[in-house]
């Protein structure tokens, strides 16, 4: 009996011994499989699709208002006086020049004189007529044809007092054209003539911006024609609160023939359009060709000869899936593609190891700087 217990005990023993055994061989077995690199997912650097920065476009240009006028005298003259200086806001009819008027006044006295002669004239004129009318009525001395000379010389004289007249109004006009008017609300822009200058009649001595909205003056390349009515962003250099959008007014059809652009006119809206005549304005053109890309680092390039693309991580199941992409362009470290949508995590190291669906583990940055 006790030999059959010492039996059973020695059964006992031995079956937990080699449970124990295999226990210990297994934990083994799986920590050495643990630690071979073989079979642990890939370590990988993520990097996210970004939007690139050139899906739009900049250009500088100057803040102009819509009506520009370039005021000049209608009359030749000396400026005798200057009554406005630049960057002056004047009203309209506001007295901006002065040029001497005595020659305009000595020319209309001797106009009005003039009248007064061709007056006389027509008054000597009408009675010769009327005296010969009656003799040649009566059938005295006087013939039909010194009648007639007499009515032609009448009717001359009646037109000379027009033409008199006539001259006499424009010189009467031109002695008010000695003070140079604002035409409208604005802003002087710039003053070409000064006291002691002598201008002719039309040349610019002051250049008037018109009140009223401002815009954006800029010259765009032959590549990119916006839509007339296209909104821009807009920003005033130096004013951190003088930004705001910018509609397409107008763009040239003719192009400069040194440069090679068109002017392109942006009524400024919001902050921007209080901005100072002559700022320097930054509008930014959204780029349609580019609005697509995104930007990713070179090395998440794959091109294996056959195919162009990147792994894209799935969060979630810590999976990689290769994803067809097209490159536009390629900088020194970054690379333009279309295919993949802006913020999607793509493996910029070790894309080379990857097979589509594998599992990766995602470095962390001391992991990467090791």
């Amino acid at each position: 009996m006790k030999r059959k217990h010492v039996l059973t005990f020695l059964g006992l023993v031995g079956a937990a011994a080699a449970a124990a055994f295999f226990l210990v061989f297994e934990t083994t077995e799986r920590k050495a499989e643990a630690a071979d690199p073989r079979t642990v997912p890939p370590l990988v650097k993520v990097a996210e699709a970004e939007k690139t920065e050139t899906a739009e476009r900049s250009f500088t240009g100057t803040v102009a208002s819509r009506v520009q006028s370039n005021l000049g005298f209608r009359v030749a003259g000396k400026i005798v006086q200057r009554l406005v200086d630049v960057g002056q806001q004047v009203r309209q009819g506001q007295a901006l020049m002065r040029i001497d008027e005595t020659d305009l006044h000595l020319a209309l006295t001797a106009k009005r004189n003039t009248v007064i002669a061709a007056r006389a004239v027509l008054i000597q004129a009408e009675a010769d007529e009327k005296r010969y009318a009656a003799l040649v009525k009566n059938g005295l001395a006087a013939t039909p044809q010194r009648y007639e000379q007499a009515k032609a010389a009448l009717d001359t004289a009646s037109a000379q007092l027009a033409a008199a007249e006539a001259d006499a109004k424009v010189a009467e006009n031109e002695a008010t054209y000695t003070v140079l008017f604002a035409d409208s609300d604005g802003t002087v822009v710039d003053t070409l003539g000064d006291p002691g200058q002598v201008v002719t009649a039309g040349q610019t001595v002051v250049q008037l911006a018109q009140a009223g909205p401002r815009e954006a003056v800029v010259w765009l390349p032959e590549t990119l024609r916006p839509d007339i009515g296209s909104e821009a962003g807009a920003s005033v250099y130096g004013g951190n609160d003088l930004s705001g959008k910018a509609r397409l007014r107008q763009i040239s059809d003719a192009a400069d023939p040194q440069t090679r652009t068109y002017e392109a006119r942006y009524v400024l809206d919001g902050a921007a359009a209080s901005a100072p005549l002559g700022s320097t304005v930054t509008i930014k053109i959204p780029d349609a060709d580019r609005q697509s890309e995104v930007a990713v680092p070179v090395g998440a390039i794959l091109n294996d000869g056959s195919r162009t693309g990147l792994w894209v991580v799935n969060n979630a199941t810590s999976t990689v899936k290769f994803t067809p992409v097209e490159i536009k362009r390629i900088g020194e470290e970054t690379a333009f593609v279309t295919g993949i949508g802006i913020g999607e995590q793509v493996v910029a190291l070790g894309a080379h190891l990857l097979e589509n669906g594998a599992a990766v583990r995602i470095a962390s940055q001391q992991e990467v700087t090791k």
